[in-house]
């Protein structure tokens, strides 16, 4: 069944958005956590200097990710100081492909060059994720909060573990630690109102939030 317009958002600059993938089938995205690590290392790969991190959760079976597109002025600029081109990147600076297009394809990339290296790693063929992937666009800021506590809080409700914030594959210990990281942290931070007011906003609203399904889960 084709997705609906809503969980296939046109990306534009300077926005958030919830991007959730999914394996096909029964399938599982990673077996081993030598394979999450290596699913983190090429998404800030194929990231860097496109969109910023704001949280994710690394399910068995399907990722959430937070992310901002960054603008397209920055893009320009850093896509002119490598010599990695690629053929969309080459089109995006010669303006013959959209905004859109260009941060579809770094996630497709991703998403191609982990199926290949899980499908190495693991002596398995075949296609790894569902396509086209699901991108979200945040409407508001309770939208927001609302993303921010029901990622991390992900764990819990498929029932991996009972205390969501000992999760070792979402950004919540990222961002309550000192840590270095990806993930916005001091943002993230700002936007809850600091660190004792982003962990008390998990534990006083996770289990509603994950309760009650967001669009396109």
């Amino acid at each position: 069944m084709p997705l609906s317009k809503q969980l296939l958002a046109t990306f534009e600059e300077c926005n958030f958005y919830h991007i959730i993938c999914k394996a096909i089938d029964e399938k599982k995205l990673f077996l081993t956590d030598d394979n999450r690590h290596y699913f983190l290392k090429r998404y800030q790969e194929f990231s860097t200097g496109f969109v910023d991190t704001y949280a994710f959760c690394l399910l068995n079976n399907h990722v959430h990710l937070l992310i901002k597109t960054t603008s397209e002025k920055e893009i320009i600029f850093n896509l002119n100081q490598t010599e990695k081109q690629t053929a969309t990147h080459k089109r995006f600076l010669h303006k013959e492909c959209s905004f859109h297009e260009l941060i579809e394809q770094q996630f497709n990339r991703l998403f191609i060059a982990y199926s290949l290296s899980f499908n190495k790693m693991n002596r398995i063929k075949g296609h790894l994720f569902n396509r086209p992937f699901r991108r979200i666009v945040v409407k508001d800021n309770a939208h927001l909060t609302q993303l921010l506590i029901y990622i991390h809080a992900n764990a819990k409700k498929h029932g991996i573990l009972n205390d969501f914030t000992t999760f070792r594959w979402s950004s919540y210990q990222a961002i309550i630690s000192d840590r270095p990281t990806h993930v916005q942290r001091q943002q993230v931070l700002d936007w809850f109102g600091g660190r004792e007011r982003f962990i008390v906003s998990h534990q006083e609203m996770a289990e509603f939030y994950y309760k009650h399904l967001l669009e396109g889960e």
